[in-house]
């Protein structure tokens, strides 16, 4: 095959083999314009150019490859994301092994209350939290610092702001006390006894650094909030019937007294110590009631005080088991945002190609890479051919690449359309997919719906039917009775085939057409 290309009248014509990211790109055969014999130099990998004005300059355009080198607030905002926000399983290792850390120190804290222990805790406990101090002050300054990459957080009082929140306040005072009890309560290498019980304290706040975004606070009292109605009535209901009960064992066991004659209920407050106790399932068995009045009232307001206790617990179960679903079901809606999205931009385009001027071409053309300078480390240059191409000889355009819209033939702009409708439709199935029901109740009521349209679509064309004097057709007739028991009843609810709903789609369809011929058809 010759690999030659016709002259622009203006100069030399220069091609290059098309490489498999440019597989979008068409060409066809070019006829010669002039009947003369041309000399053609190529430069194979170089890009067909067209005429530009002088001093012209391309714009930089999303879709360049080239990328300037990242500066100070990308790695700023890299560094938040990875300590503020972390995703992906990098993030994941460094706070996991940050929680190990803390953990083991907590483990070392238990471990100096055992005299056994207590000699190797001290002085291991000693080294570690000189390390913990070190990291988490740096690490509480790199926070500070990277917080400046939000717009809010700017500036030394956007930086007391992100130092007032009150994870960052937690973070800053376990700092200062860790720097204090080592400067002061320590000796030598270990510590003082007094200033081990307030390490103790400080690695328990440690452990609130491992949620540092506070999701679980957040679930918790979303939860919480949905449901503060149930939970408000259960908990009073509940502590209506701990007051009663420990009243009333008060009255009946105030003067009964033990075996080792002591009195159990000699006061109010031992008779609600009791019914905490009770009515909480505890069962210390410290204080019991003596009496027989006592031991049924006992028992009585037991039952229905223990019921009403448990309540919230079955109340807060549900309602995190409700929450985790409806972040499913988002997490799912989510799913069908970005199809949405390259439906509607996919359809958009084939639309817009529509037009033979339209801007929309210039994403397939290929862009023009700007020329290095020469350097002794440059790469070979590119090997030249001519060749002599004979006058009225059509050529094959197989190694030129567009860098411009107007050098596009109809050929190439029909080309693109085609593609860009493949895309359309590979788009609108995904799409498709994506908004497939989540479970059975999405299912149910995606039917429940279609059989709503259908059965009033049957309604109007049974009254047009009516109206233009044409015989009634029931249900029966045309094989939609079964689609009546739809959702009549949703514990008995049988399922529709898709068939059916269509198969009814089609019949109302051909009566539009017959009611709209004027009845010619019947």
């Amino acid at each position: 095959m010759s690999h030659a290309a016709s002259a622009p009248p203006d100069g030399p014509a220069t091609a290059e083999k098309p490489s498999a990211a440019d597989g979008e790109s068409r060409f066809e055969e070019i006829p010669l314009e002039t009947p003369v014999e041309t000399s053609v130099e190529i430069r194979v990998g170089e890009p067909l150019h067209c005429a530009r004005p002088a001093g012209f300059q391309h714009r930089m355009s999303v879709y360049s490859a080239s990328r300037p080198f990242p500066g100070r607030a990308h790695f700023q905002g890299r560094v938040y994301n990875f300590l503020e926000r972390p995703t992906g399983w990098r993030c994941f290792v460094y706070h996991f092994a940050v929680f190990l850390i803390v953990l083991a120190c907590l483990i070392l804290s238990v471990l100096s209350t055992i005299d056994q222990y207590q000699p190797l805790a001290h002085s291991a406990l000693f080294w570690v939290e000189i390390v913990l101090v070190v990291f988490f002050g740096v690490e509480y300054v790199v926070r500070l610092w990277s917080a400046g990459c939000r717009s809010k957080y700017v500036g030394f009082w956007g930086r007391l702001r992100f130092a007032r929140k009150p994870i960052s306040i937690i973070d800053l005072i376990v700092v200062v006390a860790s720097i204090i009890v080592l400067s002061v309560g320590s000796k030598g290498q270990v510590f003082a006894t007094s200033a081990v019980r307030g390490v103790r304290f400080l690695q328990i706040l440690r452990m609130l650094h491992v949620d540092r975004q506070g999701g679980t606070w957040r679930l918790l009292g979303s939860v919480v909030f949905i449901h503060r109605q149930e939970l408000i009535t259960t908990l009073y209901i509940g502590f209506l019937s701990l007051i009663f009960a420990s009243y009333f064992v008060y009255l009946a066991e105030k003067n009964a007294v033990d075996g080792s004659g002591r009195t159990e209920f000699g006061n109010y407050a031992d008779a609600l110590w009791w019914g905490v106790v009770t009515v909480t399932t505890i069962g210390y068995g410290d204080k019991v009631p003596q009496t027989w009045i006592g031991k049924t009232i006992a028992s009585c307001f037991s039952v229905f005080a223990i019921s009403f206790f448990a309540l919230p617990a079955g109340i807060l179960g549900s309602g995190f088991a409700l929450k985790v679903q409806q972040k499913q079901r988002q997490k799912h809606f989510n799913r069908q945002i970005p199809a949405a999205a390259c439906l509607i931009q996919t359809c958009w385009r084939c639309f817009a190609l529509e037009s033979p001027d339209s801007a929309t071409f210039k994403l397939f053309v290929k862009k023009r890479q700007a020329t290095p300078s020469p350097s002794p480390f440059s790469p070979k240059p590119k090997k030249t051919v001519t060749c002599n191409v004979p006058p009225g000889v059509r050529v094959c355009m197989f190694v030129c690449v567009c860098v411009c819209v107007c050098v596009l033939r109809d050929s190439h702009r029909a080309a693109i359309r085609v593609l860009q409708r493949m895309r359309y439709f590979v788009a609108k199935k995904k799409f498709q997919q994506a908004r497939k029901p989540y479970d059975v109740r999405d299912v149910i009521e995606q039917y429940s719906q279609g059989h709503l349209n259908l059965m009033v679509r049957i309604k109007e064309l049974q009254r047009r039917c009516a109206a233009a004097g044409l015989p009634e057709l029931s249900l029966r007739d045309v094989g939609l009775e079964e689609t009546c028991k739809l959702h009549t009843d949703r514990e008995a609810f049988e399922p529709i085939s898709n068939p059916t709903l269509q198969e009814g789609a089609r019949w109302c369809g051909g009566l539009d057409r017959v009611l709209l011929s004027g009845g010619s058809g019947v």
